[in-house]
């Protein structure tokens, strides 16, 4: 019994290690549905002051930012080369999600605004 309860405890104690050892990455890999073509995005700087971009946005049709309550803080039309304006938004983190064609998610990422 001793040794069973060891065991488990040892397996939970591997998952919980394993798990928080996990990176990420701010940079996301796409296909498109039309031409198959590997699409790399990422919004930069981060964090950022005044202005938020988008590398790469032709597939991104709106780029939302949200506080991390889910309330919607700002919109933009996404459009290619376009910087977009935060600098009016409170120091913290915020996610910013980008939309594509038909309004589906393409990604949601952690923004931090100082």
């Amino acid at each position: 019994m001793k040794h069973t309860l060891l065991f488990l405890l040892l397996f939970v104690f591997s998952l919980s290690v394993a798990y928080s050892q996990t990176s990420f990455s701010d940079r996301l890999s796409i296909k498109s549905s039309n031409n198959k073509e590997k699409v790399d995005l990422q919004i930069f700087p981060n964090p950022a002051a005044d202005y938020i971009s988008v590398t790469k946005n032709e597939v991104v049709k709106q780029v939302t930012v949200f506080n991390l309550v889910g309330r919607q803080m700002k919109s933009f039309e996404a459009i290619d080369g376009e910087k977009y304006y935060v600098g009016d938004l409170p120091r913290g983190m915020y996610l910013v999600q980008l939309l594509g064609p038909d309004s589906q998610i393409i990604t949601t990422q952690r923004v931090n605004k100082r």
